[in-house]
């Protein structure tokens, strides 16, 4: 082959490789994700195990899906039934925290507040290789949170103690981007508080682990996890929330989320949309005060708005 030639198929190669790529980064996943979903067709393995520190009653149940998707969750609501149907609210903290999510603010109101396990059975802290073993089990995880989420919320639609009008997700941190996906797919959550969290997943993997190499080797790994979250770019999906209200908390010293990446996110909303910035850093499920404050701020603004 001459070298035009081998020039000409390396030029069509390249580009064949570049759309793919933006077709893969621009495709829309939520359709996927509620397939995912499917519908709920059963609630098992439901089991009292203790109570809260507000006195409310906590429960594990496992959601099934007639896809034969399966969910982990705890709930934290009322042990006695009254009759009255109550406001919702789906937490999605870190990873490690999961379900246990529900267990960590002081008071949640009148919320009956639910937490899912993250769909992940890889290790807890991969290192080496294990990266490159557990990638797909990793990305799998990834977009099988969005449907998890959506799972949950018809399990709380279907509750005779929840008003399904008044269903939120409340993403913190990690749960973020997972949060604006699963209300862009499924519009009759009522609305998002998103507390310490952006837009621009690149931009914050760089953010939040620059100082652990060199430049030239970090900024090349968060482009490329970006590209391996592009489906849960919470910027893709932000503005599709409108006209439902969204609250963004965000914390002027975070070391994890830069001023530039609240930003981005907060500029992708629509109205009605709030911004509240705190003077702390990054949330921490240790800090009391901080964690308080957080869920203050949402119970006060979901009253504003009418979902609670």
């Amino acid at each position: 082959m001459k070298r035009p030639q081998v020039a000409s198929a390396l030029l069509i190669a390249v580009a064949a490789v570049v759309a793919a790529l933006t077709a893969y980064r621009n495709h829309d996943y939520r359709p996927r994700f509620a397939r995912v979903a499917g519908e709920l067709v059963a609630v098992r393995d439901s089991t009292d195990f203790g109570a809260a520190r507000d006195g409310k009653q906590l429960t594990e149940v496992t959601l099934l899906s007639d896809t034969g998707f399966a969910v982990r969750a705890r709930v934290r609501a009322d042990g006695a039934p009254s009759g009255e149907r109550h406001p919702a609210a789906i937490l999605l903290g870190g990873y490690k925290t999961g379900r246990k999510a529900v267990d960590i603010p002081a008071h949640t109101g009148n919320l009956v507040l639910l937490s899912i396990e993250y769909p992940y059975s890889g290790p807890e802290r991969p290192r080496g290789m294990d990266w490159v073993r557990y990638f797909g089990t990793m990305r799998r995880a990834i977009l099988d949170t969005p449907p998890a989420v959506l799972l949950a919320a018809q399990y709380l639609y279907s509750r005779r103690d929840v008003d399904p009008e008044r269903v939120t997700v409340i993403g913190v941190s990690l749960g973020v981007p997972f949060s604006v996906a699963a209300a862009a797919t499924d519009k009759r959550i009522a609305g998002a508080a998103l507390l310490h969290g952006g837009g621009d997943i690149s931009t914050m993997a760089y953010y939040a682990f620059a100082d652990r190499g060199p430049a030239w080797v970090m900024r090349p790994l968060s482009w490329g996890l970006s590209w391996v979250v592009a489906p849960l770019e919470p910027t893709r999906y932000a503005g599709e929330l409108a006209p439902r209200p969204a609250l963004m908390v965000n914390a002027a010293d975070d070391e994890f989320i830069p001023r530039s990446s609240v930003l981005e996110l907060y500029g992708s909303l629509r109205q009605p949309k709030r911004i509240v910035w705190l003077e702390s850093a990054h949330v921490a499920t240790s800090d009391d005060e901080v964690v308080d404050g957080l869920m203050s701020i949402t119970l006060e603004w979901m009253t504003e708005r009418g979902l609670r």
